[in-house]
């Protein structure tokens, strides 16, 4: 009998969802979702916000500085009719939510663990930004109750009087949240938040270095609730590392022209890899086609021969823009990888290690956060673009043998199979903040003296105090 019950309801609501298309209202019809899915958001905000500590208040700088990465991502979405609003919750819960109607949340305890990382900030507020423009959270509301609040609905549309009904899916959405949209949902948002973060000009790795630090986190058995309505996975984190090669071009063939103009545009080119930026040391290595037992450096400010890396075949090495780090091909196991070497001689990280290829070549980036690798197996070699942070690789050269990579602005130049290619790479954009407290002008106080003449003398009195 209910089964029988809902089948009619489910009817009658086709029946009404094509009379109001056919009548030339499904703009009205769709107008009236959106302001039901925007009551539930609004009646269920203020009691998470309660359940969370209550809303934080960011010094001015710091939330200028979220706002404005906010900003840019709501920008790039496609709901136009959705207007945005973002609160952070006054708790140390490392989480971030969002309710149907464009509300986003994001914790104190999240900020405080990605700190300055405006890109993975990106992350996180691109992930709930996408839950919203997917409709997770209104779909998962009505797939919760039924084809009844699709019925009320309905007589939303007749009567515009169901103020109940928006108190319900309010509750209702409320319940969800702690359990999260599905696995799919988040899928599905981790990838379109991504692009969103890439498409408002933040780095897309974001997404693969928040999850690394929260799955290292999961990892260590921490007492904290990361991101407790988020089930992480590895494979989530697959996906987006994946992804991250569909924001650069295909490598494009360029004429000899084009590559004389791409070496002479390559950010390297006025340094030599090998002096040190800093102009402290200076450093021999015979290239990367042979090797010498360690690296051999001139320390010139103390006038010293040094040795780093005795007891190891070097190859390579390059100098990074800041000069905090060198960038070493080393022979470890018999194959070679990338570690980085510090200003004292000290291995600060060992970058890339492949159990059957070698590290050929290495050339840093402008921005200094990640090095373009020539990585081979003795028969073909690819372009491989590594992050400093994570263990985040992209093949860029994209199945095309190549060698000889050169960093320039807008994206990297390599000799192939045939000719030179160069891809293009995403356009990452800093936020900027400018002081939002104006500058005030101090009134500064004058100490004049009174001058007076008296034929041929001068006499100067005390001073009196005056204000210019």
């Amino acid at each position: 009998m209910t089964s029988h019950k809902t089948r009619n309801l489910y009817v009658v609501l086709m029946v009404f969802i094509v009379v109001v298309s056919c009548s030339g209202s499904g703009e009205a019809f769709h107008n009236l979702l959106t302001q039901f899915e925007r009551g539930i958001g609004r009646g269920a905000a203020p009691e998470l916000v309660k359940q969370y500590g209550g809303e934080y208040v960011l010094p001015i700088q710091e939330r200028l500085w979220l706002d404005e990465i906010f900003r840019r991502l709501v920008d790039v979405t496609k709901r136009t009719e959705i207007e945005y609003t973002l609160t952070v919750l006054n708790t140390q819960e490392m989480n971030a939510f969002a309710l149907p109607g464009g509300y986003i949340f994001v914790t104190r305890g999240l900020l405080r663990a990605v700190g300055n990382d405006e890109s993975q900030v990106a992350a996180v507020l691109g992930h709930e930004i996408a839950h919203v423009e997917c409709k997770h959270g209104l779909n998962a509301v009505l797939r919760q109750m039924g084809l009844t609040v699709l019925m009320e609905v309905g007589m939303f549309w007749l009567d515009m009087a169901s103020t109940e009904i928006v108190r319900i899916a309010s509750t209702t959405a409320l319940q969800l949240l702690q359990l999260g949209w599905g696995r799919e949902a988040e899928y599905e948002a981790d990838i379109l938040g991504q692009e969103y973060a890439v498409e408002a000009g933040f780095d897309g790795a974001g997404s693969v270095l928040l999850m690394d630090y929260l799955l290292q986190i999961e990892s260590a058995d921490q007492p904290l609730r990361v991101f407790r309505t988020h089930p992480e996975s590895y494979e989530r984190r697959e996906r987006v590392a994946a992804n991250l090669l569909s924001f650069w071009s295909s490598p494009q063939k360029i004429s000899d022209q084009e590559w004389l103009e791409v070496l002479n545009s390559r950010r390297n080119s006025i340094l030599d890899p090998r002096m040190d930026p800093m102009g402290r040391f200076v450093l021999t290595v015979e290239g990367n086609s042979s090797f010498q037992w360690g690296l051999e450096i001139e320390d010139t400010q103390q006038d010293l021969a040094l040795t780093w890396l005795p007891d190891h075949k070097v190859f390579d090495a390059a100098w990074s823009p800041d000069g905090k780090y060198l960038a070493v091909i080393v022979e470890e196991k018999e194959t070679k990888g990338l570690w980085l070497i510090d200003r004292m001689g000290n291995v600060a990280k060992k970058l890339r290690h492949y159990s059957d290829r070698h590290v050929e070549e290495v050339v840093w980036s402008p921005q200094g956060n990640m090095v373009a690798m020539t990585v081979s197996d003795g028969t073909h070699s690819d372009i491989v673009v590594g992050y400093l942070a994570g263990n985040v690789d992209i093949a860029v050269s994209q199945g095309k043998s190549g060698s000889q990579p050169i960093w320039c602005d807008d994206g990297i130049g390599f000799v192939g199979s045939g000719g030179s290619y160069f891809v293009r790479s995403p356009d990452v954009q800093p936020v900027v903040i400018h002081n939002p407290v104006p500058r005030v002008v101090e009134r500064k106080t004058f100490l004049s003296p009174t001058v007076i003449r008296e034929g041929n003398t001068i006499t100067l009195t005390r001073p009196k105090l005056s204000v210019p």
